[in-house]
């Protein structure tokens, strides 16, 4: 039986300790896959560094993924729970076979992608603001501010088909991810129950990223066009795809940024299911 108050609590937490180990990845992020020319990771770094220090630079916009990260990570797990019972009524599938697993992850997905999308438009637009000399002032307020002025409520959730789209799909593979390797593991090691959550945990994060990388790439230009190309007055999936295309190097724009990513996800992703089982198993 799901306990909704724990599953949330428990999801919150778990997405607040991985927030703080992939935000200044996730900055550098952002900048290699809106550079217009192709940039290292270590010159992204650099740069960001000495132009605007370390947490100005790195941590600018975090407060709002923060909160995200909170709500995400509580809708993720809860959503999977409940997404479980609901197969096991409706299917003959086992609640723990691949298949449960995968579209309890993809409902999962579904459900967070509504808290997520606000979340995500702000803190990309106020990553790639910061690059501008004329908006290193932009806050979280400032940045709302604008989109509802200009959108109303409803344009907080700008990119949002873009969002589902990578959101369903990577959570079914996240949470499968997670699940087969932990399986795996406990048949071959069955005592090291900590290092074999981490180490699902990071493949999970690592498979999700892996899968998902272009659809993130077109989200991210979709959502901060208004900043990059602001001749557009919207734009569209097959509109950034065509842009992503025609720039040099054509369909490696879709992968600027990936190694970071990679790098990021496993450290962040094996804590965040490791802080959950921990709570979920003690409390």
């Amino acid at each position: 039986m799901v306990d909704p108050a724990k599953e949330v609590a428990f999801g919150a937490a778990a997405g607040c300790v991985g927030k703080l180990i992939e935000f200044p990845f996730d900055t550098v992020k952002v900048r290699l896959q809106l550079a217009p020319s192709r940039l290292s990771t270590l010159q992204v770094v650099g740069s960001t560094f000495r132009n605007e220090g370390l947490i100005n630079g790195f941590y600018k916009g975090i407060r709002a993924p923060m909160v995200g990260a909170c709500m995400e990570n509580a809708v993720l797990f809860s959503a999977f729970q409940y997404g479980q019972e609901i197969v096991k009524k409706t299917t003959n599938w086992e609640r723990n076979g691949l298949p449960a697993v995968c579209a309890s992850g993809a409902f999962s997905g579904f459900a967070a992608s509504f808290v997520l999308t606000p979340v995500e438009l702000v803190k990309c637009k106020l990553q790639v603001l910061n690059l501008h000399t004329h908006s290193k002032t932009a806050s979280y307020g400032s940045v709302v501010a604008r989109i509802m002025q200009k959108e109303g409520l409803f344009g907080l959730w700008h990119g949002l088909g873009s969002t589902l789209l990578r959101e369903m799909a990577g959570t079914a593979v996240w949470f499968a991810t997670y699940e087969e390797s932990l399986a795996a593991l406990k048949k071959t090691y069955p005592a090291a129950e900590n290092t074999n959550c981490l180490l699902s945990g990071a493949a999970a994060g690592f498979m999700f990223n892996l899968s998902i990388f272009p659809v993130d790439t077109v989200k991210l230009m979709i959502q901060t066009h208004d900043v990059t190309l602001p001749a557009l007055e919207k734009l569209k999936i097959s509109q950034a795809v065509a842009t992503l295309m025609s720039r040099k190097g054509g369909i490696t724009n879709f992968y600027n940024g990936l190694s970071i990513t990679l790098i990021r996800s496993i450290p962040a992703n094996a804590v965040i299911f490791y802080v959950y089982e921990y709570l979920k198993t003690n409390f």
